[in-house]
């Protein structure tokens, strides 16, 4: 037998660069207009974008770029710049009516490196040991002009993000106790991770991620309580079973801007809420096994630390052995006839063997495969499985680690939908649930749905099988068939 080896040359293409405009309008009763963004690339405009003016009476929007790399720093230049709109009766900077403020940071009160309307900004590149760029547009209603246009880019720099430090989800701390944490924060690090829920106003401006799982099942309550009172602290709780690549929304979130504690319990029946909110929301029923990330984020680099109180009521109590297995993504898409199923792992620890389950309805699952683990790794594992039998419409998966000592760990299902239009074939048959033929179609290029369409069958319960260009037989199950 001949194997034929097929080595595709790929000549790199420029990909077109982001392109962002200025918000007009806060979110959830901020002045933050957009949550914040890592990158190193793209074209920055004014809400007017590249040929219109600016909107009248922002009133000091903001939003923030921090880079998507470690040791980096975010740079603006400035290609175009008109905003000179002046009179002696205005308040802004050199009697501006419209101005642009830069900001050396992640946070609305970061100092100010251009605060101006009468000249271009130029050049401005951040400082901060963020890295972080922070952009507060403030318009009247009297002219409106052409705004700018800026290239994003990231450089070199002294500070910017580490990519080590819990900054981000990826290298979140695990803790298990009443525990002090000092400021060391320095931003948000390199993902924008905290965009749902309360804190997508903004998003992360000085954060740090924790995780931690529960041993007993009980009531889980905790205090985030700062050394100094007059610092702003807000959270958002994840899980259970979020992992760092899925987190989806938090499941308790206070963006509440007040100073002093802050938490779970205190009383709460809510389960989020946004600056008008009093800093606390309703404790939380936990189970055993189950793994949830914190990200508590402070708004001041100058924060003096804060301590973290667990209040565990009805027998809760917290694991303090390091987790078995950390979970970066676990995803599927599909594949043509297929679904691929992946997750990968950080690290892992006693790990013995990972169960995969499928569900068609969400709630009952059924298992699919039995995949050995690493045991022992502190390098990222991926793992892999095609589902060769998706249903048509949304597909349910749940995966479980179980470690050598048999304890076992379910993270959050994760969903994809199968679709007829991607499938091309030759020949199509349906059959009902006894096996016998009702319908047939053939082609030279089939399309599956479009093909159904033109059967008319009654909703219900099918087989469909398709034959490939190369012979290839495959069923796939129609629990309803969309007409």
């Amino acid at each position: 037998m001949r194997i034929l080896f097929i080595l595709l040359m790929l000549v790199p293409c420029a990909l077109p660069a982001q392109t962002y405009t200025h918000p007009t309008t806060g979110i959830a009763n901020t002045y933050a207009g957009a949550c914040m963004v890592n990158t190193c690339s793209g074209t920055y405009y004014d809400n007017g974008g590249s040929g219109g003016n600016y909107a009248a009476n922002i009133n000091a929007i903001y939003r923030t770029f921090c880079p998507s790399t470690a040791g980096m720093c975010i740079r603006a230049t400035f290609t175009s710049f008109s905003m000179n709109d002046t009179y002696f009766l205005c308040s802004g900077p050199n009697s501006c009516c419209d101005y642009l403020q830069i900001l050396n940071g992640p946070a609305q009160n970061s100092p100010a490196l251009y605060n101006n309307c009468t000249t271009s900004p130029g050049t401005i590149t951040s400082t901060s040991p963020s890295g972080c760029l922070t952009f507060r547009h403030t318009t009247d209603g009297s002219v409106q002009l052409g705004g700018w246009a800026a290239t994003l880019s990231c450089v070199a720099c002294a500070g910017g993000p580490t990519g080590t430090s819990n900054q981000d989800c990826v290298n979140a701390i695990q803790i298990c106790a009443d525990s002090p944490f000092s400021s060391t924060v320095s931003g948000p690090g390199l993902a924008s991770e905290s965009c749902v829920g309360c804190t997508g106003a903004g998003g992360e401006v000085y954060s740090s991620w924790y995780k931690f799982q529960v041993s007993n099942s009980g009531t889980l309550g905790l205090t985030i309580d700062p050394t100094n009172n007059a610092d702003d602290y807000d959270f958002a709780l994840y899980g259970p079973g979020a992992t760092c690549g899925t987190l989806g929304s938090p499941i308790r979130c206070s963006y509440a801007a007040n100073s002093n504690n802050t938490g779970l319990g205190n009383g709460a029946v809510d389960v989020s809420e946004d600056v008008t909110g009093d800093a606390w929301v309703s404790t939380l029923p936990v189970t055993s096994g189950e793994i949830y990330y914190l990200m508590v984020n402070q708004w001041s680099p100058t924060a003096a630390g804060f301590t973290l109180d667990w209040n565990l009521t009805g027998g809760a109590s917290l694991n303090c052995t390091p987790l078995s297995v950390e979970l970066k993504d676990f995803s599927c898409k599909q594949d043509e006839r297929a679904l691929a199923v992946a997750w990968t792992t950080l690290s892992e620890r006693n790990t013995d063997y990972f169960i995969l389950e499928k569900s068609e309805d969400g709630t009952n699952f059924f298992p699919l495969i039995q995949s050995k683990a690493q045991g022992e790794s502190s390098l990222p594992t991926d793992y892999f499985f095609y589902d060769n039998q998706p249903i048509v419409g949304t597909n349910y998966y749940r995966l479980t680690e179980v470690d050598i000592n048999g304890e076992r760990t379910t993270f959050d299902v994760t969903t994809c939908n199968f679709s007829l239009d991607a499938l091309r074939i030759k020949t199509m048959r349906i059959y009902n649930q006894s096996g016998s033929l009702i319908k047939e179609a053939n082609g030279e290029d089939l399309n599956v749905k479009t093909a159904f369409a033109d059967m008319n069958l009654p909703d219900g319960v099918y087989i469909l099988e398709t034959v490939d260009f190369d012979g290839g037989i495959e069923r796939i199950k129609l629990i309803q068939l969309m007409r």
